[in-house]
């Protein structure tokens, strides 16, 4: 059973939450080993976040809108958001994956759902940097482009697009400073980017700017990208690139983030959503920071967050830390552990030095 396909065969128009909801009440009635009715729901609840998280990345796409009524009736117009209902059909998903590929399924967008429809190819195309598509003069000619200037120069991805492929002489001017601080239109777009999980075009913009532009843009937005921990593709990207930059700058804050994660799902331990969000957030920034980052994370302040993990009987918190940990570091850590147990050992605490024990000669 793909999971992708039974939530799109679901959705056409509705709501998500609406089709939340029914596959819910459908797991509930059907008659299944309750071990299959488990795997159901989790894959349920997977392919719900991926498609949630690709619905608010490309509502980027569109400026906020205030509501407005229709000119002829009382009805409310529709919010050009609303459009992206009608492309969850064309989303491709990763082999084995609970993932969409993103670059896929916005080229399947523009081929199969946009060919009468030359503004939205463009916003697509401008997004994932398809130069092929964006400097074809008969899709998008200088006609075309000026009447796009009209209606999208106020967001500052189209802004920065149309500016230099109207002229080749702005194409030159957008990337020829050195100054700290790229062009302003060029920046909003580099960040643009960063923080809405755009990698196609934060690649474009990198390979164009100087390393000084990089480190600060880079940097800038670090924070947001962790604190979202959404966008898989542009932290690794990022992390990998940064860290030969700057690994202590980029440490501190990565570390704030992701000890508050740790902290608060201790504090919500009563509360499951919230625990199981953060302990998503620890997870995802191990998984997809580098490995010089990931190691600096898990041995910051004397492995402190091992250590509360343990002191505080956090199972799932402390088994997620064992798989990164390296063999030396699960020697220090044990050691540290090793205080906390003799000061006061408990049975559940036997339990966790046990974990570190058996990890310990499964990696040496």
């Amino acid at each position: 059973l793909h999971f992708g396909f039974l939530f799109q065969s679901n959705l056409r128009w509705r709501r998500l939450d609406d089709v939340a909801e029914s596959l819910r009440y459908w797991l509930r009635n059907i008659s299944l080993p309750n071990l299959m009715k488990e795997q159901l729901h989790y894959g349920i609840g997977e392919v719900f976040r991926e498609i949630q998280r690709w619905g608010e990345k490309h509502s980027s796409l569109f400026d906020d809108e205030k509501p407005e009524f229709l000119k002829t009736s009382k009805l409310l117009k529709p919010n050009r958001r609303e459009h992206l209902r009608l492309f969850y059909d064309c989303i491709i998903w990763k082999n084995l994956e609970f993932e969409i590929d993103d670059y896929e399924t916005a080229n399947n967008i523009i081929l199969s759902k946009c060919n009468d429809w030359p503004q939205m190819q463009f916003q697509f195309a401008c997004a994932y940097a398809i130069l092929d598509m964006l400097k074809n003069v008969e899709m998008f000619d200088s006609i075309r482009l000026k009447a796009f200037s009209r209606k999208l120069s106020n967001h500052c991805l189209y802004d920065f697009w149309i500016t230099i492929l109207r002229d080749s002489a702005e194409w030159e001017k957008m990337f020829a400073s050195d100054a700290i601080v790229p062009k302003q239109k060029l920046s909003l777009a580099f960040q643009f980017a960063i923080t809405n999980g755009y990698f196609e075009l934060l690649y474009f913009i990198w390979k164009r700017v100087t390393e000084t532009q990089k480190e600060y843009i880079g940097i800038l937005q670090w924070r947001q990208v962790c604190f979202l921990a959404k966008h898989r593709d542009v932290m690794k990207f990022l992390c990998n690139n940064l860290c030969k930059i700057n690994v202590s700058s980029l440490a501190g804050t990565t570390w704030n983030i992701f000890y508050s994660s740790l902290h608060q799902s201790i504090e919500n331990s009563v509360n499951e959503r919230k625990k199981i969000d953060n302990i998503r957030k620890m997870k995802f920034l191990l998984e997809n920071c580098c490995p010089l980052l990931r190691s600096a994370l898990l041995s910051m302040e004397n492995f402190k967050a091992i250590t509360d993990a343990f002191a505080h009987n956090q199972s799932e918190i402390f088994a997620l830390f064992l798989e990164y940990l390296n063999p030396e570091q699960l020697s220090t850590a044990r050691e540290y552990i090793d205080r906390i147990y003799d000061r006061n050992g408990t049975q559940e605490r036997h339990e966790f030095r046990q974990w570190l024990i058996r990890r310990q000669n499964t990696i040496d």
